[in-house]
């Protein structure tokens, strides 16, 4: 061991007492910035996750570990001071293993200075901190193995830089080994299974697991076999050259034996997998790769099998990093439901090549084809199928919709596996929820309801509600019958399930007011239903409005974000949503002090909301600024949905008399359907309602991005949940809104919302100095013109001036965080490379 020590002493005293290491250092800091910040634009995807800088890593450690370890033997050699070990009774496998704890320690220096990525993260938001120390530590095993490789040729030449080009080009075959445009072109020249072999001593698919947070015992087996193997390899050169001069001793047997391990790695790789399988853990922070509990028992709970087939095109997803990352996650995901299900589920995967049989099976089964910027279409999609060949389809499995990548296969599969289809009665006046929409022309959440439900559709004179009806939807109905009114309320009485939605004023859609009955019912049940639009001013929506400076982004205080906090998180139905629901001119609803029902709030407000007087609001300018002048302050927080339970009380003592048809014989129809109606008998029991006074949270306009369709917040999970919970469907609701596996970064979000409010302040009042001086120089005179120009000009340029400030603050953010992520830490480096070598040159 003192051999050891002594060997790791010197070579570590040559690194760090020299300029070398920090020179190498220097250099990696130099290249790891400008790629994060420039070529993968780090600040441009708001996100507080470090893939734009793990991405690169693995590349320039194919660089960084051949130039730390050309040195650690050829330099040696090429003095004689390697005769030393050749000659001295020590075991050269300690010396070359010093050499490589040596160059480890200069690896491991120069991945600990990029820890201020770790700490900018921190600081820009709630990273998942999980998934960059797993990175990290994959690393230090890439870094590792690529120093191990160089060990090997440092141990074969004199010559550093043919060392650095050797072991440089083995790193990089190791990288790119399991890229399907290397293999598509090995299979041309071998035969399949030895094309896979050889794909086995690739490395990339380790970095792959780490970049999506998966901590896998195989993944460092492989990386302790190949570094392990090298080392072996390492250690045999060097013990050939201390035999040098004495009787060679017979190496055909050591030749063999390193051939034959070299043949075996890739089966032992595979072994490693099968065995270490089980070895697995989910290191995120929102465990995106581990089934929730409610997959878990919907896998289990199967009563038929259920084959799935994913469609993916393979060769050309390798060309585009999100579709490739999405499909690893499709994937692991499909294996875990397949693993869950005990064997009801089979899985298969078809790659639909160009031209193939694969290609013609997924146009028929209906995978969209997507275009690309070659000739060749991508195929990335889901089908599922029972015994009795029911077929539902995932058309395209869109990486943006990727906080719906469960919910959407456990929906997949739970339709295949219902004997029957739940039905819902749906009594609406909004164009969101409407019989005459229909295919693409119907809104998302009707789409959605329509795909897990039977829909049966009320009309407001309806003398009977729908037979094994699992819940009631009322939406903003223009008018209602009284008979209808005591049908519902019958239904309720009898523990009936009811999602109501009112508006006091319906912004996408011409203006109704909501059926009076409704009214009346909320009235007999203890709540009241402002008539008032609730305005935010801390959690208005961004919008685009133009000003008198151009376009520019305000937050419109009556477009209300409602985020984590304002959600009730010890309720079911809101407990599992993540993003935030987003109102349109909603209103809120007030406990009546009744005792009649439970009154959970499930959505609130702030703490400081206000009212906006609807008269006001669509006579007047709609504008953020305006609204603010004339919004009322109220007492808050105010529940803008809440939550009903218990025994209604009835406000008919007996059944209505119904409007039936003139006809005589639709007369008779009908008063047989209503006598047939009142007649049912229902045990009482308490009745669930969930009442939410908006409606254009329904409409696709504020919750769906216009260009890719992904969910901006969750409006439809939130309308789904409470559908699958009063239907039955407790393991869909469970995750129905997985938490996403993006995080912004908040404290720009909060600078830019601070930064937004000082400037908004300062907008309105010189607007309103603008328009002041305008009507001033309509009646000037010619002495007072002058002035009430150039102060027209001036408060103009205040305005420009404004604009600017905005803008510059959150540049200036970015400007530091890029010189305390590369320049300083890389200009410390230099200079303290600069400070040891100028002694050195002093002295010599």
């Amino acid at each position: 061991m003192s051999a050891f020590i002594a060997v790791f002493r010197r070579e570590l005293r040559a690194y760090f007492g020299s300029s070398l290491a920090y020179v190498f250092i220097g250099v990696y800091l130099l290249l790891s910035g400008l790629a994060t910040w420039n070529l993968a634009r780090f600040f441009d995807t708001a996100r507080v996750e470090l893939t734009p800088f793990f991405q690169f890593q693995p590349w320039f450690l194919a660089f960084l570990a051949p130039a730390i370890g050309m040195r650690l033997w050829s330099e040696d050699l090429k003095s004689g001071a390697s005769d030393l070990y050749f000659t001295a009774p020590v075991s050269l496998t300690r010396v070359h293993l010093a050499k490589f704890a040596a160059g480890m320690c200069v690896i491991a220096v120069a991945l600990a200075s990029s820890l201020p990525y770790w700490l900018m993260v921190s600081w820009l938001g709630s990273p998942d901190h999980g998934v960059i120390a797993l990175n990290y530590l994959h690393l230090l095993c890439l870094g590792a193995l690529f120093l191990m490789v160089s060990l090997c040729f440092s141990a074969v030449s004199k010559q550093q830089v043919i060392a650095l080009v050797l072991s440089a080009l083995v790193c990089l075959v190791l990288l790119v080994i399991e890229i399907n445009l290397v293999t598509a072109g090995l299979n041309q020249f071998v035969p399949g299974f030895l094309a896979e072999a050889i794909r086995d001593y690739g490395v990339t698919s380790l970095q792959l697991n780490a970049l999506r947070g998966v901590f896998q015992l195989s993944d460092f087996l492989v990386y302790a076999g190949l570094t392990a193997f090298f080392a072996v390899i390492g250690v045999s050169i060097l013990d050939a050259r201390r035999r040098v001069g004495s009787p060679k001793p017979d190496t055909r047997w050591l030749a063999a034996s390193l051939v034959v391990i070299f043949i075996a790695l890739p089966f032992a790789r595979n072994l490693a997998v099968r065995v270490a399988s089980p070895v697995r853990l989910d290191v995120t922070g929102y465990q995106l790769n581990t089934l929730s509990d409610g997959a878990k028992e919907l896998a289990r709970g199967l009563e038929e099998p259920i084959e799935l087939t994913l469609y993916y095109s393979e060769t050309i997803g390798e060309d585009y990093p999100n579709i490739r990352a999405h499909a690893d996650r499709v994937m692991a995901l499909l294996s875990a439901f397949e693993k869950a299900s005990r064997g009801k589920i089979r899985l298969k995967i078809v790659d639909p090549e160009p031209f193939s049989a694969g290609e013609d099976e997924a146009i028929l089964a209906g995978i969209s084809a997507i275009p690309t910027e070659g000739l060749d279409p991508l195929y990335f999609g889901l089908t599922g199928r029972n015994l009795v060949d029911d077929l539902k389809i995932i058309p395209f499995l869109a990486p943006e919709q990727d906080d719906r990548l469960e919910f959407d296969i456990a929906n997949l599969i739970a339709g295949l596996d219902e004997v029957s289809t739940p039905k819902i009665g749906v009594l609406s006046g909004t164009p969101a929820l409407s019989p005459n929409a229909a295919g693409e022309g119907a809104s998302a959440v009707q789409q959605a309801i329509s795909d897990a439900y039977l829909i049966e559709w009320i009309s407001p004179d309806a003398l009977s509600l729908p037979e094994n009806m699992a819940v009631l939807l009322i939406a903003q109905p223009p008018e209602m019958a009284p008979h209808l009114s005591y049908l519902i309320e019958t239904y309720l009485a009898g523990g009936g399930r009811v999602l109501i939605l009112t508006d006091p004023h319906t912004l996408l859609y011409e203006r109704q007011n909501y059926a009076a009955e409704l009214g009346a019912m909320a009235e007999n049940w203890g709540i009241e239903l402002s008539r008032d639009i609730l305005a935010d001013a801390e959690l208005g929506l961004a919008v685009s409005v133009n000003t008198r400076n151009g376009p520019q982004t305000m937050r419109q205080p009556v477009f209300i974000g409602a985020g984590s906090n304002q959600m009730n998180r010890s309720d079911f139905l809101t407990t599992g949503l993540q993003k935030n629901v987003q109102f349109g001119t909603a209103g809120w609803i007030s406990n009546a002090d009744s005792d009649a029902l439970d009154t959970t709030p499930l959505i609130t407000s702030s703490d400081a909301p206000a009212r906006m007087n609807v008269e006001d609001f669509i006579t007047g300018n709609q504008s953020p600024a305006s609204v603010r002048a004339q919004m009322q302050d109220l007492r808050g927080p105010l529940p803008l949905a809440v939550r009903l339970s218990g025994n209604l009380p009835s406000r008919f003592d007996a059944a209505p008399d119904p409007e039936l048809p003139e006809d005589p014989v639709l007369n008779r129809l009908g008063r047989a359907q209503w006598s047939a109606a009142i007649a049912e008998n229902q045990r009482p029991a308490p009745a669930e309602i969930v009442w939410i006074h908006d409606t254009d949270l329904l409409f696709d306009a504020f919750y769906l991005n216009p260009q890719t369709g992904a969910e901006l917040a969750d409006n439809r999970a939130l309308i789904l949940s409470v559908l699958d919970q009063f239907a039955g469907k407790t393991d869909l609701s469970r995750l129905r809104a997985r938490p996403p596996a993006i995080r912004p970064m908040t404290r720009i979000v909060s600078m830019r919302r601070a930064a937004e409010d000082e400037y908004l302040d300062e907008l309105t009042r010189l607007e309103d100095r603008l328009t002041e001086i305008e009507s001033q120089l309509e009646n000037a005179d010619e002495n007072m013109a002058p002035g009430l120009r150039a102060e027209y000009l001036n408060t103009r340029r205040s305005l420009r001036d404004q604009q600017s400030a905005f803008r510059e603050k959150i540049g200036r953010v970015e400007t530091w965080l890029r010189w305390l992520t590369i320049w300083l830490p890389a200009g410390f480096a230099f200079l303290i490379s600069a400070l040891i070598r100028l002694p050195s040159r002093r002295s010599a």
